[in-house]
Order: structure tokens, then C-alpha cells, then sequence
């Protein structure tokens, strides 16, 4: 086991800043800012975020929602394709959950004036991607449906006299008194704010930074999770990585999305040769899972020696790429490359995180008062491989839980009866923190990424405890050290759990044990500071 700090960073109420909130949302992606409007305007609300209101994985989000919205299809439908998907460790009340609700919640947009495409009859256009059995997939301007939601909510909420937001401000750590969140220290302009409140919700995202090649922005360096980890919550899950298949490889830009929606349009996946090959891996060829297709183009790779692959959709008509594929148009077209002439240049790069803090069907972690949505969040709804844009839906559907158990369990005022501080009097870091988080992010890609193994965890694994114990008894200083700080908190059981689970299952595939394993894995490790602990798959 590893022994990691309570809190980062030194800080004192009686002398710091401080500010008292009902509620305190880290995060303004979809999950953030949906939770927020779903509250109720009687209560005071903090949104805490990084950078800006517009800088998360939501505004990145191409493909769109999925919701079981056409005549043909239905919530079972959409809840068998979620567990197919989730190679047999989805948690089937969780699932239940997100396809029953997803119609509501698309109401609840519509009604915001959520401008989602639609046809020449008024109805809403519906994609297909990857693993659906229906078309299902809700867009808006063609392939900027995160973007334009993130757009309408801070709109929104910039109306609500009851919301403050708190921009390029640092979560540092989640204040606890007995089990209990309280606040959460901040770092805003080089000095510390302290937040207390009711209930705090994290919001924050992933943790795709940890990766060498991610679609993910630079912010998702994983504080939710390290911060939660540190204040005794458990996550789950964290071998679960995401890595999306057909992310554009070019010289320069090698994180950009080309949605799943291109190959649920058409798209056709060319090795080097000029040879089709998907076929060869799975009978579903380019519709397969994510997970197949991602593994599939990295063996490929391999076999024939080389950084890419192409998606091509030049056979497709040149004004429907431009109208449903508007941003991958315009920004292939600023790198010299046009889509509707020239097969596109693709490899897989990290994209979600299946794991994350634990939590239950509202929302409530292991530590009272403490939330958790979106790509934060361990829900076990996506099992051991998302379905593509149920991503969307899960911040949606369980954004809006935790804001109704809020309305409706509201406690008295707050009470803080400890003294509290910190204070560390240890050397400072003497550490080159942006070499060693580019070591660490190849060591993450090489060795924890699409493909492991034994020996390669194994020595992962070494480095992270010996880079933890070092900053175990250091004064972190600065922003960077504690972001690096937190990546090695989560790594750690992202490595541990990929080593522990001798199987391969969905995005955890193991070199050494190639085999899906139904009769001893079909469970959940989960982790806190305590341990390791295996909770049944409908825990």
C-alpha cells in the first residue's frame, strides 16, 4: 500500500480567506452545469473551475447524446446495447437507470431551447455509432454537441443571482471533519480560498492527462479523483481506460477528435497498404465497440510497421461531410487536409475514464456529504467500456439526481466545530516537475495503455510508489507539483488494478492473459486508503 498526504498544500481558517456556499460544484462541464441548473434557486451555489467556464471534456464532445428516442428503438433496447458494451460489468440498476431517464432529461433540454439538429420536418436527426443497434445519437451543429450544451448552460446560468463562478481556480483539497466534506481549499491568483459548504459536488472530469496522446485537455490531470482518494473516499474501476480509436495523427495536432460518428456515417478504416482490415478483427468491421476498433488499428500498426492508419470517407458526398461534420471539416481543412479528397490520418489516443470515485445512484460518495458526476464519477455504468455518447447522458441523468436529493434532504446551517489548519515543515521538491510528468505520461502510455503486461505494470508500478514516497515528506510549492502529485495518486491504483485483474475485459487488455475470465472477474476492485476491496457487479 502506498501512503500519500491528507493535504497538499498548508492552510489556516483563521487566517485565510473564506466564503460560506449551500452548495460548491467543481467542474462546468455538462455534469457541473446541468447539476447547477437543476438546484434549487434558493440555494447559494459556488462553480469552481481550473481554467474557464468553457474549457472541459464537454466541450470536446462530438458525437452527441444517446437516448432511445425513434419508434423502433426503446430504454431495453438501449440498456442491453449499454451491457454488451460494458463486457458483462455494467451494474445493471445503474444502466437502468440511465436509459429510463434519458428521455426526460432530453425534454428538459428541448425546453431550455437546446438547439439540437433537426430535419426538414421539425424532428430530431438521429446518428448511429459504434455498438448501437438503433440510430440513437442526438447532435447539434453537426459534431459540436458538447460545445454548443456547455454554450446554452453558462448562458443560463449567468442569469441565476444565486450561482457565483469561480474561474482559473485550483481545487486543492476537500476539507473533512469525521467522514464528513465540509470545503474545499482552493488556490485562486497564488492565495488560498476556502469554501465551505452543505455539499460539495465533484464535477471535474477525467484524468486523460495522464496520457501521452489524449483527446483530453491539459486540465484533466485527474485533481477530482487524487482529492477525493486523499480525504478517504473510494474509487473504482480505474483500469478502465478509454481509447478512442480514430483521434487525427498529423504533425501538428495529434489530440483531435474524429468523431464515431464518422464511421456510424460511412467512414472506412484503411491500414498503410490501402487495405481494408477491420473485418478481419470483428463481423461489426468499423461499428464495432471502441475498445475492438482501438486495439484493432494498434495491432495493425504493428503488423505493418507503422504510426497510423487512414478513415476514409471521400466515398461519401462532399456537402453532407461539410454539413454533419462541420468542425472536423473546417479544422482538417486549416492543417491542409481536406476530408471530402483525402483519407484522414488516424491513431488511437486516450479519450475517457470508465473509473472514478465511487458513487450511488444520487450521486453520494463514501465520504458523507460528498458527490460525484460525470467522468469523475465510478457509477459502474459503463462497465469496462462505455458505450460511445452515453457519456453525455451520464452527467445529464445523474447531475440532475444529486441536485433533486439536495432539494430534498437540505440540512440546517453549517457548523464548523474544529479548529482547522495544516501546516508542513518539510525540504522542498527538488524535481524537474515538467520532465517528470512527460516520464510519467510515456510510462502511462507504454506500459498502461491499450495493450499490458505483467512485467510492464510491474515496473510502473515501482516507479509510482518510489516518486510517492519521495513527495510523500516534501513541501509541494506550486500548482505543478501538486498536479503531479495528484497524476501519481491516480495512477497508482489505475496500475495496481490493471495488474490485479488477470483477465482481458472491454478497454483492459492484457498481453498475458488474453481471455475474458467470466468465472473469477466479474467484479469491481475498488480502492480507498484503507485497501483494496471486490464489491459484486450490482453492488
Amino acid at each position: 500500500m502506498i501512503d500519500i498526504k491528507r493535504y497538499v498544500w498548508d492552510f489556516d481558517i483563521k487566517k485565510d480567506d473564506i466564503a460560506t456556499f449551500d452548495v460548491v460544484i467543481i467542474g462546468t462541464g455538462v455534469a457541473g452545469l446541468y447539476t447547477a441548473v437543476n438546484l434549487d434557486r434558493r440555494l447559494k451555489v459556488a462553480m469552481v473551475t481550473k481554467e474557464t467556464i468553457q474549457i472541459s471534456n464537454t466541450t470536446l464532445a462530438q458525437g452527441g447524446i444517446a437516448a432511445p428516442i425513434s419508434s423502433d428503438d426503446s430504454p431495453d433496447i438501449h440498456y442491453m446495447d449499454t451491457i454488451k458494451a460494458g463486457a458483462g460489468l455494467c451494474s445493471s440498476k445503474m444502466v437502468r437507470i440511465l436509459v429510463d431517464e434519458a428521455l426526460l432529461n432530453i425534454e428538459i433540454l428541448l425546453n431550455m431551447r437546446i438547439p439540437f439538429d433537426l430535419d426538414d420536418e421539425g424532428e430530431i436527426v438521429l446518428g448511429q455509432e459504434g455498438a448501437h443497434s438503433r440510430k440513437r445519437i442526438i447532435h447539434a451543429s453537426g459534431d459540436a454537441t458538447g460545445r454548443i450544451i456547455s454554450e446554452h448552460l453558462g448562458l443560463k446560468l449567468k442569469t441565476y443571482e444565486n450561482v457565483t463562478v469561480f474561474e482559473n481556480t485550483f481545487l486543492v483539497d476537500i476539507i473533512t471533519i469525521d467522514n464528513t466534506a465540509v470545503g474545499v481549499l482552493l488556490s485562486q491568483k497564488e492565495k488560498n480560498l476556502i469554501l465551505f459548504a452543505k455539499y460539495i459536488v465533484l464535477a471535474s472530469g477525467g484524468y486523460g492527462y495522464l496520457y501521452k496522446y489524449t483527446t483530453n485537455p491539459e486540465v484533466t490531470t485527474g485533481d477530482g479523483c487524487a482529492v477525493a482518494i486523499r480525504c478517504g473516499a473510494k474509487v473504482v474501476d480505474m483500469e478502465f481506460v478509454q481509447f478512442h480509436p480514430t483521434v487525427l495523427f498529423h504533425p501538428m495536432n495529434k489530440s483531435f477528435l474524429i468523431s464515431e460518428a464518422v464511421r456510424g456515417e460511412g467512414g472506412i478504416l484503411y491500414n498503410i497498404k490501402g487495405e481494408r482490415f477491420m473485418s478481419n478483427y470483428h463481423p461489426l468491421a468499423e461499428l464495432a465497440p471502441r475498445d475492438v476498433v482501438a486495439r484493432s488499428i494498434y495491432f495493425e500498426m504493428q503488423k505493418t510497421n507503422a504510426e497510423n492508419v487512414f478513415l476514409d470517407v471521400t466515398h461519401l458526398d462532399k456537402e453532407f461531410i461539410k454539413r454533419r461534420f462541420p468542425n472536423i471539416y473546417s479544422n482538417c481543412i486549416k492543417l491542409g487536409l481536406d476530408i471530402t479528397k483525402e483519407r484522414i490520418p488516424v491513431a488511437p489516443a486516450q479519450h475517457y475514464s470508465m473509473g472514478g470515485v465511487l458513487s450511488d445512484e444520487n450521486g453520494r460518495t463514501t465520504v458523507e456529504n460528498l458527490f460525484v458526476c460525470g467522468e469523475a464519477a465510478g457509477t459502474m455504468v459503463h462497465g469496462a467500456n462505455r458505450l460511445a455518447s452515453n457519456s453525455l447522458l451520464e452527467g445529464l441523468v445523474f447531475g440532475r439526481r444529486i441536485a433533486q436529493f439536495i432539494n430534498n434532504h437540505q440540512v440546517g446551517s453549517l457548523k464548523i466545530t474544529s479548529i482547522i489548519s495544516h501546516k508542513e515543515e518539510y525540504e522542498n521538491v527538488n524535481l524537474d516537475i515538467i520532465s517528470e510528468t512527460e516520464l510519467l505520461r510515456e510510462k502511462m502510455s507504454s506500459q498502461a495503455g491499450i495493450v499490458r503486461e505483467k512485467d510492464g505494470l510491474r515496473n510502473l508500478l515501482d516507479f509510482l510508489i518510489i516518486k510517492l514516497d519521495y513527495l510523500k515528506n516534501k513541501k509541494l510549492q506550486t500548482l505543478k507539483e501538486i498536479e503531479f502529485y495528484n497524476m501519481l495518486t491516480v495512477a497508482y491504483p489505475i496500475v495496481q488494478a490493471a495488474l490485479t485483474r488477470e483477465e482481458s475485459r472491454g478497454s483492459h487488455y492484457r498481453y498475458d492473459f488474453p481471455q475474458q475470465d467470466d468465472t473469477n472477474w466479474k467484479k469491481h476492485l475498488t480502492f480507498c486508503l484503507n485497501g483494496w476491496e471486490v464489491i459484486d457487479v450490482n453492488a
